[in-house]
């Protein structure tokens, strides 16, 4: 029971950085969030990705991961 739940976590982590690899070519949440602020910015692309990698240089890897996972979820929702 204990060993199927490690492999979960495991199995959930590694799908995690496998996508933010995928889909944003880096394995650090912060430039992951980064990325994902300046596609949904009505701002042009450069000036977009240099505000919001400001923006989440401030932020720990804990926050950008919260962040990143509730853009994620925004884009679901609409």
């Amino acid at each position: 029971m204990i060993r199927n739940l490690i492999v979960f976590a495991l199995v959930v982590f590694a799908g995690f950085f496998a996508g933010l690899q995928l889909g944003y070519d880096t394995m650090d949440p912060c430039r992951a969030l980064a990325v994902e602020k300046a596609r949904r910015s009505l701002l042009p692309t450069a000036v977009a990705h240099i505000w919001s990698r400001a923006d989440t240089e401030k932020m720990g890897a804990l926050r950008c991961t919260s962040g990143l996972i509730g853009s994620w979820r925004n884009r679901l929702q609409s």
